[in-house]
């Protein structure tokens, strides 16, 4: 059974996954609380150029790293990683030379001039750390690993919560993030350097491996990361900042808590579908592919189909009061884009980047971004949030088909098909096991009920 490949370094790498997760839940709450509908909307914009910066420019060493760079090409070839960090120095130094002559020149870019630069740092940072996180996972220094991971959420719970507290700035929040990424990635650099560091110029060889490679998945993952971006964005102009702000706080725990599950189950079964191409062949990887969409789909589809059954009490417990009534509307529009996200990086993805095809990414996102401002500006009730919220998900979904034609075309084998009737049965009966509670106990009691019952049922079936 599938359960049985959990062994213990892997658990190292899962518990602060797990950690994360539920800090990242407490983070995005708390901001909210401290911020204000308002001053939230534009955080949410600063966040989400966080995340735009970081994908567009940085995200592609991360990806090479991953592919590149292993114990036994740190041996064979010193030079990969000598390339990637002077790629990586270039980058940054380039960014920060950019944005500096755009506010020379006068730009408008619709956002305080602070906030701009602290986003643009954020992006930096956060690149900075994934390279960094990338690298501890690709030499399988799994505490490492994990300390990176927890010593950035711990900080970036105290320092963003306080800075929200303490000064109701979104500039300052998103400061305390760009400090946590530094913090975790300065705690961890002596364990994560080289043994044998190589020294000189950019090899132009490996540069051109790694766009190859990479850029095509990464001008996918910045598209995908533009929807968010631009549909807050096409909320502050029509709605105002708050109504950006009630839209932003539901994309913002989804986008924190699918991608954060997402990656796990990508760290825990990548590596191994790697491991295997090396010494096994193509084809074993590629089963091995086929059969881990098993447990991607036995992951994501109870988290889905869970969280949108606790909205409710969910909102009723958790949401601040200045966004109820708009919180669980927002989630539940949103929810099936999340476990598409979910289900493409941890499921789909691993096909292209293993056969290094990673052009479809980009083709799909282009797709996605297409319906996206189809269902915003064309179907009726354009602009307005739950269309908006529909769009964003169908965007997703949009993209997720079309990988999965051509994914599914591209394996040897097709994932055990039982199994996946098994997982949706088990779904299924959690459902109707749990929906009856849904609104009818104090919220506290209701959510716990419907976690441990729904946790037992959908284990039982299974």
């Amino acid at each position: 059974m599938w359960i049985g490949r959990i062994g213990e370094g892997t658990m190292t790498v899962l518990l602060p996954f797990l950690v994360n997760a539920g800090l990242n839940f407490v983070l995005g709450l708390l901001v909210a609380l401290f911020l204000g509908p308002e001053a939230f909307g534009l955080y949410a914009i600063g966040a989400a150029t966080v995340v735009l910066v970081n994908t567009a420019l940085l995200d592609w060493l991360k990806l090479s790293v991953v592919r590149f760079y292993s114990l036994q090409s740190r041996e064979s070839d010193p030079g990969i990683r000598a390339t990637l960090d002077l790629l990586f120095a270039g980058v940054s130094l380039s960014l920060c030379a950019l944005l500096a002559a755009a506010m020379l020149a006068g730009v408008d870019a619709r956002l305080p001039a602070a906030l701009l630069m602290v986003s643009v740092a954020g992006g930096i940072a956060a690149g900075w750390f994934d390279y960094h996180a990338a690298i501890a996972r690709a030499r399988f220094l799994d505490a490492a690993y994990a300390r990176l991971v927890l010593v950035r959420s711990v900080a970036a719970l105290i320092l963003m919560v306080g800075g929200a507290w303490w000064t109701r700035d979104p500039a300052i929040v998103l400061l305390g993030g760009v400090l946590s990424a530094v913090a975790a990635v300065l705690a961890n650099r002596g364990r994560l350097a080289d043994a044998r560091p190589v020294s000189g110029a950019l090899r132009s060889d490996l540069m051109r491996n790694f766009a190859r490679y990479a850029l095509p998945l990464v001008a996918g993952n910045a598209v995908y990361a533009t929807i968010p971006l631009l549909n807050r964005a096409i909320l502050a102009e029509s709605h105002g900042f708050a109504e950006a702000g009630y839209f932003s706080l539901a994309s913002d725990i989804g986008l924190r808590l699918f991608p954060v599950l997402a990656s796990m189950l990508e760290i825990v079964l990548l590596r191994e579908v790697i491991r295997l191409d090396e010494t096994r062949g193509r084809v074993a990887a590629q089963k091995r592919i086929a059969r881990n969409m098993v447990v991607v789909v036995a992951c994501v589809l109870p988290v889905a189909l869970g969280f949108w059954l606790i909205l409710p009490s969910f909102e009723r417990l958790f949401v601040p009061q200045g966004f109820r009534g708009h919180f669980a509307g927002h989630m539940a529009l949103l929810l099936p884009g999340f476990a598409a996200i979910a289900l493409f990086q941890a499921a789909l993805a691993p096909v292209f980047l293993l056969a290094k095809r990673t052009l479809i990414a980009a083709l799909a996102a282009l797709a996605g971004l297409i319906v996206d401002l189809a269902i915003i500006f064309a179907l009726p009730g354009a602009l307005e949030p739950a269309t908006v919220a529909v769009a964003q998900s169908a965007a997703y979904l949009t993209a997720l088909l079309v990988t999965a034609v051509v994914a599914l075309r591209a394996l040897p084998a097709l994932p055990p098909l039982r199994e996946i009737a098994c997982i949706l049965v088990a779904g299924a009966v959690m459902g109707l096991a749990i929906w009856p509670l849904r609104g009818t106990l104090p919220a506290a009691l209701e959510l716990s009920l419907q976690i441990g019952l729904g946790g037992l049922v959908y284990a039982a079936v299974i």
